[in-house]
């Protein structure tokens, strides 16, 4: 990529568009809302309730409560399916393997077979990653769980601070949203070649 075309597309990408401002407004207000308690009481792995915090906003208020919803319960369920395979299989290692790749093609295949498929990659992404903490951390099982109920914690507190700022700062308008991009599609078909083309024949 030349440096003229990786300028025009950073040009591109970074352009103002509509309601670009007040998104990242809500979403440093949510950081600086999650603050509070991190540095109050001392939690670890603050790290994580920002990238949740991050990930998980979207353009619409609803879809990001939605989300955040989707997310707990994802999260809570894998989280708690991670524990019990520790249970069974926190020191025997083929075991261990055979439980990170169930988690893995369990969640990819709740992701398609479900209507909601973000609910599977909630459910199996976490309870694989936290399978492999046994070979990062102490082979403890007091400090593994402990290292999972703050991981739950800081996802929880970072789905809830986020959609409380989202819904008080923007309740947001789905059919306005709705509108804007039916009306942006509208006007990028009607500018395209192809579309005069049809409408002379």
């Amino acid at each position: 990529m030349t440096p003229s075309a990786l300028l025009d597309f950073l040009r591109r990408e970074l352009a103002p568009t509509p309601g670009r401002g007040s998104a990242t407004f809500r979403l440093t207000l949510a950081c600086l809302a999650a603050t509070i308690p991190i540095l109050t009481h001392r939690i670890p792995h603050a790290l994580i309730v920002m990238i949740v915090m991050y990930l998980i906003t979207q353009e619409d208020t609803a879809a990001t409560l939605i989300g955040s919803v989707l997310a707990v319960v994802g999260v809570t369920i894998g989280l708690g399916l991670a524990l019990l395979a520790w249970e069974i299989a926190l020191d025997i290692v083929w075991l261990h393997l055979c439980f990170i790749a169930v988690f893995l093609f369990g969640g990819l295949f709740l992701t398609r077979v479900l209507t909601i498929g973000a609910l599977g990659s909630a459910i199996g992404l976490p309870a694989a990653l936290v399978m492999i903490l046994p070979d990062i951390l102490p082979p403890s099982p007091e400090v593994l769980v402990e290292f999972v109920l703050w991981l739950w914690w800081c996802v929880i507190l970072g789905l809830l601070v986020n959609a409380g700022v989202q819904l008080l700062v923007s309740p947001g308008d789905p059919l306005m949203l709705l509108r804007r991009e039916l009306d942006t599609r509208l006007q990028a078909v009607a500018q395209s070649p192809d579309a005069w083309q049809v409408t002379s024949q």
